[in-house]
């Protein structure tokens, strides 16, 4: 039993106030995941007090574990959508191309190579090294992504590490993550969204619960138009499909290899910009080795 069924079939038993709170969970079950105990308060003008007892006549322990439920319910029925629309990133190479395998792979190679390439010559270093600030003079970084994003931000924790800079890195598919994971977010925090398609709907709504928290939000993403850029005060935006996959790790990869090194020469060189923006382009210039096939 979810938690709508669950609230639905308790609903008799309630009284008038807790109705008005269960109406209200129930037609803001989006708001539900990351509302604080005030906010509900505040929406259905009743106490605190009787929100506890709402909870508790529902059959929650805590208003902790009703907001628990209310992420996992989100969560099940963002996967049931995507299975149900098929959309799932799953493509099929039609029988023309396969008729010269190694061609074909070639051709791959080199579409990918070709878009790093534009995408290096549309860097902004000015806007790295004022990325890169905020990583070195935070005080505390949370990284944030699912799937494939939770593997681009568990590499940017490592290349943290690196520069003596500690991270936490929270997984938004697992609900137990985001539970241990959102007291860290506060107004001296430096939280960094990632998410590319199929833009996975809790990270959008980590993002939202970091801005509405004062929390400072880095968004890398394939898009300015992805959801997550609304909570956002800067974003860094990649490409990430190729040919035969929805998301791929190279560019992206890139990016974040640009991006710590930012971070590591912002440490090193303690504010003498230009010189360190210099030595960055110079860097990345006399590298090849992101070039496939050469």
């Amino acid at each position: 039993m979810d938690i709508i069924e669950t609230i639905k079939s308790r609903y008799d038993g309630l009284t008038k106030k807790q109705k008005k709170i269960a109406d209200y969970m129930i037609n803001h079950i989006d708001k539900m995941s990351f509302i604080t105990m005030k906010e509900l308060s505040d929406a259905t003008s009743v106490t605190e007090v009787t929100i506890l007892n709402a909870c508790a006549a529902l059959g929650f322990p805590s208003f902790k574990e009703f907001k628990y439920e209310a992420r996992k319910y989100l969560g099940l029925r963002e996967k049931l959508f995507l299975h149900e629309s098929g959309d799932l990133g799953v493509s099929t190479i039609p029988k023309y191309e396969l008729d010269n395998k190694k061609e074909l792979l070639k051709s791959i190679a080199e579409e990918e190579n070709v878009q790093w390439e534009n995408y290096y010559a549309s860097l902004d270093y000015e806007a790295l090294f004022r990325i890169a600030k905020e990583f070195v003079y935070r005080k505390q970084i949370v990284l944030c992504g699912r799937g494939v994003s939770k593997m681009l931000a568990e590499m940017i924790s490592i290349r943290l590490a690196g520069c003596t800079i500690g991270s936490v890195v929270m997984d938004t598919e697992l609900n137990d993550n985001i539970h241990m994971g959102l007291p860290l977010i506060q107004n001296q925090t430096l939280t960094v969204v990632i998410s590319f398609p199929d833009y996975y709907f809790m990270t959008e709504k980590i993002a939202e619960y970091a801005k509405s928290k004062g929390s400072h939000v880095i968004a890398i993403t394939d898009s300015k138009e992805a959801a997550i850029t609304r909570f956002s005060d800067d974003v860094l935006t990649v490409p990430s499909h190729t040919r035969l996959f929805l998301n791929t790790l190279s560019i992206p990869m890139g990016l974040l290899n640009v991006l710590t090194s930012a971070i590591d020469i912002e440490k090193n060189f303690k504010g003498e910009g230009k010189e360190a923006i210099g030595s960055l382009g110079s860097y990345f210039q006399e590298k090849s080795w992101w070039k496939l096939g050469k």
